[in-house]
């Protein structure tokens, strides 16, 4: 019995460094797109695919529409238009490829939670060996059937569907509550210059911390990208796209003013406001000495930029004793947490991360209750003094 056929799919070509479209019949081309281009090249294979196929969408009933052609649909006309395109992007190709060949009226309850348990099966991309790898976790596969159902949405807004079919997602993880203290930073912090805990002071219970030299120079990098989180707050993403002069498509810092900017000269503002910072006289120093051992980017290895924040982190973490819920993203939660716990006011703290201060006061609120001593002193028909 012949295998059923895969249908059109990346893979990645070592000979040529580059992402291929593989389809039946002998189809086979380069995207153009580099091993760290991965999101490009799956916006490649939603343009094959559109080309390939014309989505027929008829007299709009659900029960005869390909769900394959809603998210083409969707993929064409408002992707590119939406807060997260890469989450999209990186969506599509699941969704395509376990919905292919059902009708929009297919998704049932029954036919979500199929997908959810298909994809928890399947391993981290980003990890090389898929024996070992983590699976895919529940929030993903929610994640991407929230694009699923946007598209339904869109598709019934453009009068392609003549009514609204809703799609059954996961219950949402509760928000994480968690953030580093003092001590934990200074631990990460420690490990990722290269010390190493070789014990406890009998008398005093400190630990004890020594450079080893098997460690030392290895995760350099990751202490300014720690330094850099903890004392700004900025994003993940933005931290290893800084700059030592100005730039249009990248943030920078000016060590004469004294000021991180977030956003490059050419930048327009995105829904992730983007503010300037000004540094702090800890922070600039430790800029200052870094200037001179740099070459583009404030935080590189080897003198090369970094894309993502992976092995040099975990290897940190780890020798810190932190849990794998200790993120990259913990550096922009802890920044605020402290801020508040540290009496700032909610407004600042929001001008600080670039967020509103609604945000604020509803995510760390909790942290800072003494700013509600007002309200329950009137209550009990005392004022503050």
């Amino acid at each position: 019995m012949p295998r059923p056929a895969k249908g059109a799919r990346l893979y990645y070509r070592k000979s040529h460094e580059r992402w291929f479209v593989r389809d039946s019949g002998g189809v086979d081309f380069s995207t153009g797109c580099r091993h760290g281009e991965r999101e490009a090249a799956e916006r490649a294979l939603q343009e094959y695919l559109a080309r390939k196929h014309k989505p027929d969408f008829g007299q709009g009933d659900p029960a005869r529409i390909l769900i394959a052609d809603v998210l083409s649909l969707y993929a064409d006309e408002r992707a590119a238009e939406t807060k997260r395109p890469d989450v999209v992007w990186s969506a599509l190709p699941h969704l395509i490829d376990f919905f292919d060949g059902r009708m929009v009226a297919h998704a049932t309850p029954n036919l979500c939670a199929g997908y959810v348990r298909w994809r928890r099966a399947m391993p981290q991309k980003r990890f090389k060996d898929p024996e070992t790898a983590p699976r895919v976790g529940t929030q993903t596969a929610r994640r991407e059937l929230e694009v699923l159902a946007a598209a339904f949405g869109y598709a019934h807004k453009e009068h392609k569907l003549l009514y609204p079919v809703a799609v059954t997602l996961p219950d949402k993880a509760p928000a994480r509550d968690r953030w580093l203290t003092r001590s934990e930073a200074a631990r990460l912090l420690w490990a990722a210059l290269g010390f190493r805990r070789v014990g406890t002071h009998p008398i005093t219970g400190r630990e004890i911390w020594r450079r080893t030299g098997e460690a030392q120079g290895k995760t350099r990098h990751v202490a300014r990208f720690i330094l850099l989180g903890l004392y700004t707050g900025t994003r993940h993403d933005a931290i290893l796209r800084l700059k030592w002069l100005p730039s249009p498509i990248a943030g920078w810092v000016d060590l004469r003013a004294g000021i991180l900017y977030r956003r490059g000269t050419g930048e327009g503002e995105s829904t992730k406001r983007r503010t300037p910072i000004p540094l702090s006289r800890r922070l600039l120093a430790h800029l200052t000495r870094w200037r001179s051992q740099s070459v583009a980017h404030v935080v590189e290895f080897e003198g090369l930029p970094i894309a993502k924040m992976r092995r040099g982190w975990r290897t940190a973490r780890e020798a810190a004793g932190l849990g794998p819920e200790v993120t990259p993203h913990i550096l922009r939660h802890t920044f605020a947490t402290w801020a508040v716990q540290g009496g700032a006011p909610f407004g600042l703290v929001a001008g600080a991360l670039g967020t509103t201060e609604a945000i604020v006061a509803n995510v760390y609120g909790h942290h800072a209750p003494e700013h509600l001593r007002g309200v329950v002193e009137t209550v009990s028909g005392r004022r503050r003094s």
